[in-house]
Order: structure tokens, then C-alpha cells, then sequence
């Protein structure tokens, strides 16, 4: 049998089987020459071009044998289109400490002696544009060496995430400002969270999620790095104020500690990359001028602090607390990259040293008080330095 016969077999029997197929099922005889005239049709390309459904694009196991390195915006702190939350109490100089750090990606340079990826910095200053502008002038008096050219702005409004429409105009925005300073968009900064989503509920996780669905939206568009300044909330041993999903979704979570002095500021989150840095800072007044009362109009510029001397290493006492803590060291080498003992698995491991619920709810308590536990969302960090039995 030839190639052509076969061929010409093969539709005969896919043929006669449709029309089987539709006679048991009830269909006329008019019907099933109608359906198999419409098969013939689509067969040979004779009939109106049948649209793929869209699908999801897949990487094969094949493929994933060779990984290539992520940019990073700020070297081992920021990786290039990750999303990131910097909070802390009011007046703590988060956005202070933010700013610094995003006048240094404008401009390429170090900060703290890490590399940065040049790019175009647009900050979303919700909170007080005005405030923003005296900032940058304290910068910009304070670092004269700096070219006037920086591709640095400020969006003197806030910006809805609840509202598609508002989400579009920046990112249109975005693109347009790309072409007036020549320059790839490289960080986008909301400062605040909370004003950020008018008339949201930041303790909703519905609003909360609709939040980190348009900076997930801003961040395929652009490419960009994403980040909110956001406030602590009543219980700073719990985190950020407002909804737990804020901090599940985030890549990086920054705290900003102290509201006089120096300020402390450490990474209590990483997806991607090593936590636990730590950083300080002091801010330092720059008079600007003269109001027409002849009072000075000033802002303040941020210094680098060296962070404080790691405290004495602490000698825990106790029976029960030893034991518990113990138990945590194990746990901690059997979990090397786990971040958070949550509530249920903490009560697995001091049952495990068979500790009633009394004894159980002492040891936890004190090793809370010495600072070895550290509440937080979802449960406890732990923290093994420091401390010896």
C-alpha cells in the first residue's frame, strides 16, 4: 500500500468513526453530513483558521540546567525587579534612609561601599512632596560634585495600586520618563504604603493583596525594583502594621530602628539573598535658607553610623530554659534556611524535651525575655548568637 492510499485509509476511518459516533448519540443524517463536511474542512484547511488558546509559557526540565546570576540594583541588598518594604516607627528617617540610598542608584556610585546598578529612580511622594523637595535640595547642597543631570524624580502625588486606571497612567508615566532622560527605570519607591491605597484597608488581605498585584504589575512592565515605606505597627516585635500577606509577599524586609541618635537598620527578611545585615545612620540639619521671619528653612542629610558592638555573649541559667534552648540549636542546623519557628512547631520541640505545658510556657517566656526568641509574624524568629549555656 502506497503513502497516499494509506493516507486516504487513515481519513476514512476517522470519518466513518465521527459518524458513528454522532448516530449513537441521536444526531440526524443531515447533521452528520454537515459535521463531517465541517471536519474535511478544518482537515484540509479549507475552513476559517482555528485560534490557539492561549496557554501559559512553560520551562522544561531540559532547559534548567544553566542559571544565570539576577541583577542586583544595590549588591547584596536589592535584586533587580524584586519587590521590598522598608518600616519602622515615625520619625525614624526611613525615608531619609531610603532616599540615600536611592540618590546613590540614580547615580551609580557605591552605597556602603556596595555597587549599585545605575538607573532612572522615580519616588511617589505621597506622603509630602514638599518635605521631598527640601530632602533633595539638603542633598543636593551636602553633594555639590553631583551632576544636575541625576535621572532622579519625584511624583509630587499619590498613586492608587487599588485603581487599575491610576496603576496604567504610571506606567505610561514610567516609559515617558525613560525617554526624557535616556535612562532605564531602575527603582520605584511608594512612600506610603498606606496612602498608596486610598480608601483600602491595610489590615485586609484582600486589599493588601490588590496592592502587591500592581506593583507585581509595575515590576513585569518596567522591570523595575518596587518598594514601600511603610509604618510599624502598634507591637514592633510583630512587624509592619497591617495585614501578614504585606510581609509574605515581599523579597526584602528592611527595619528602621530609633527615632533619636543613631539609628539602627537591619534586613529581617531575604528571599533570595543573605539576611541579617546591619546598617546605621545618624541625620545630620542643612540649613537652606531663611523664611522672611529670618528663621532658618532646614532638611536633614544622612550620615553613615558604624553599627553598635555586638553586646557580651549572655550565659543562659535554668534547667528548662537550657534544655529548650538546646533543642532550638538542633533545630536551627536541621533548618538551616527556615526563618520563622512558627508557634506550633516552637511547642513541637519543647514537648519533644518533655516539658508540660507549664514548664513549657516558662522556658518559652524567659527565652523571649533574653531576646533568643523574637516574636513575629507566623511565629519566632531565633537567634542563636550571642547567647551560651
Amino acid at each position: 500500500m502506497s503513502d497516499g492510499e494509506s493516507d486516504r485509509e487513515r481519513k476514512l476511518a476517522t470519518e466513518l468513526g465521527i459518524a458513528k459516533f454522532a448516530a449513537e448519540k441521536g444526531f440526524s443524517t443531515g447533521e452528520i453530513n454537515k459535521a463531517l463536511e465541517s471536519f474535511r474542512e478544518l482537515r484540509d484547511g479549507n475552513g476559517a483558521p482555528v485560534e490557539a488558546a492561549p496557554v501559559f509559557p512553560l520551562r522544561w526540565y531540559r532547559d534548567l540546567d544553566q542559571v544565570t546570576p539576577r541583577a542586583q540594583v544595590v549588591k547584596g541588598l536589592l535584586l533587580q525587579g524584586s519587590l521590598f518594604l522598608v518600616f519602622g516607627e515615625s520619625n525614624s528617617g526611613k525615608s531619609f534612609w531610603l532616599l540615600d540610598l536611592s540618590l546613590k542608584v540614580a547615580a551609580g556610585a557605591l552605597w556602603r561601599g556596595r555597587r549599585t546598578c545605575r538607573g532612572m529612580v522615580l519616588y511617589v511622594a505621597a506622603e509630602s512632596s514638599y518635605s521631598m523637595q527640601e530632602r533633595v535640595a539638603a542633598y543636593r547642597q551636602e553633594h555639590p560634585d553631583v551632576a544636575a543631570g541625576l535621572p532622579f524624580a519625584v511624583l509630587g502625588e499619590a498613586v492608587n495600586l487599588l485603581n487599575a486606571e491610576s496603576v496604567e497612567k504610571l506606567i505610561s508615566t514610567i516609559r515617558a520618563a525613560e525617554s526624557e532622560c535616556g535612562e532605564r527605570v531602575s527603582l520605584v519607591i511608594f512612600d506610603t504604603f498606606a496612602r498608596s491605597m486610598p480608601g483600602g484597608d491595610e489590615n485586609s488581605a484582600e486589599d493588601v493583596g490588590s496592592a502587591v498585584a500592581a506593583a507585581d504589575a509595575i515590576r513585569a512592565a518596567t522591570g523595575a525594583t518596587v518598594g514601600f515605606i511603610h509604618h510599624v505597627g502598634k507591637d514592633a516585635s510583630k512587624g509592619a502594621r497591617g495585614s501578614s500577606a504585606l510581609r509574605a509577599a515581599v523579597d526584602t524586609e528592611v527595619l528602621v530602628e530609633g527615632t533619636a541618635g543613631k539609628r539602627l537598620v537591619s534586613v529581617t527578611k531575604q528571599r533570595d539573598l543573605p539576611s541579617r545585615d546591619l546598617f546605621a545612620f545618624e541625620l545630620r540639619n542643612v540649613v537652606l535658607g531663611r523664611d522672611e521671619d529670618g528663621e532658618a528653612v532646614s532638611s536633614c542629610v544622612v550620615d553613615a553610623a558604624d553599627v553598635p558592638d555586638a553586646p557580651a555573649v549572655v550565659r543562659l541559667k535554668g534547667a528548662n530554659k537550657v534544655r529548650l534552648f538546646a533543642a532550638l540549636k538542633e533545630w536551627r542546623s536541621a533548618n538551616p534556611n527556615a526563618e520563622i519557628l512558627s508557634s506550633i512547631e516552637l511547642v513541637r520541640v519543647a514537648k519533644a524535651q518533655g516539658l508540660d505545658r507549664r514548664r513549657r510556657h516558662e522556658a518559652v517566656s524567659s527565652l523571649v525575655a533574653e531576646g533568643v526568641l523574637v516574636a513575629t509574624v507566623g511565629g519566632h524568629l531565633l537567634v542563636t548568637e550571642g547567647f551560651t549555656t
